[in-house]
């Protein structure tokens, strides 16, 4: 059953995970309030949405008009590159930024609760898989650095004033619309006659999960965290190593494997594999419903449906 008192509040909401959580919490029929710099794809999914780069201004409204029930922060920056070139591009747009949200929360909507998208970059390079959110988090990147600052915010706000928060560790999002990261690479090679050059050796593995699910981890969390601070891993839990996944996206063009090939180089803040235990998830009663081969192929027809 629907309860429509509920109401969500998206910062970031036109990016790729806003797009997937909004639209997913709008076809609960929840009401779905939308901040971002840019339009959204679709209006048709917010109640109302505010298009501002003053977010200070628009998030104190935002709050004081609508209190919503949950606002989950998917805004700033998301891309480890650009973190180790601009380390404070990045603290501006992770912990500064979040800082600012906490605040107006505490001071304009305390009964909000706040989701915060942090990611399975603070863990860095773990000795042992798969992970649990117990693993003291030990970053390579500076963007995983400040995500474990932002939810060392979240204990401190929880703690001292009351607000209610929770962090999620999104492990690797995939679907259609991400235009950038390992499927969209490989894409992009796929189109030339060349070869099918990536980094690595190709046994780097990831735990990828797709955005359409990470929005259903997101509504399992909301409803049923406990919003002290706590934290949860977001993945499928099942290890897929790169170069089965390269097989998956060249059977998809018809390109023969032999095109496949690696660098044997790595780039500076990636980790070696990723595999998450996701049981304290699933005591909430998550679990994934996107197959992930299926997903590939999803994701290769609307790539081609672009080009």
């Amino acid at each position: 059953m629907v309860n429509t008192s509920e109401r969500l509040l998206v910062l970031g909401a036109s990016g790729f995970l806003g797009t997937a959580i909004s639209s997913h919490f709008s076809s609960l029929g929840i009401p779905v309030i939308g901040i971002d710099v840019v339009p959204p794809q679709d209006k048709r999914i917010y109640s109302d949405f505010y298009q501002s780069e003053r977010l200070e201004e628009i998030l104190e409204t935002a709050l004081a008009r609508h209190q919503p029930t949950y606002l989950v922060h998917v805004a700033g920056n998301a891309n480890v590159g650009r973190s180790i070139e601009d380390p404070r591009y990045d603290f501006v747009n992770s912990v500064d930024l979040f800082s600012l949200v906490l605040d107006h929360v505490r001071r304009v909507s305390l009964k909000t609760k706040v989701l915060f998208t942090s990611s399975a970059a603070v863990y860095g390079q773990p000795k042992l898989l798969p992970i649990t959110e117990e693993l003291a988090p030990s970053p390579i990147s500076p963007y995983g650095y400040h995500k474990w600052m932002c939810e060392q915010l979240s204990r401190e706000y929880s703690s001292l004033y009351e607000v209610s928060v929770a962090s999620i560790r999104i492990f690797s999002a995939y679907g259609a619309g991400l235009r950038k990261q390992i499927l969209w690479d490989l894409c992009e090679k796929c189109r030339s006659d060349g070869p099918v050059q990536l980094g690595g050796d190709g046994s780097e593995t990831r735990d990828f999960i797709h955005a359409k699910d990470i929005a259903r981890a997101i509504s399992c969390v909301v409803r049923g965290g406990t919003f002290n601070g706590e934290v949860y891993n977001v993945a499928s839990g099942v290890e897929t190593s790169i170069s089965d996944l390269a097989h998956h996206v060249l059977s998809a063009y018809g390109i023969p494997f032999d095109r496949l090939g690696f660098s044997g180089s790595s780039r500076v803040g990636d980790p070696k594999n990723w595999r998450a235990d996701v049981s304290r998830l699933e005591a909430l009663g998550f679990s994934p419903t996107i197959d992930f081969v299926a997903g590939v192929a999803e994701y290769v027809d609307w790539y081609k449906k672009l080009r």
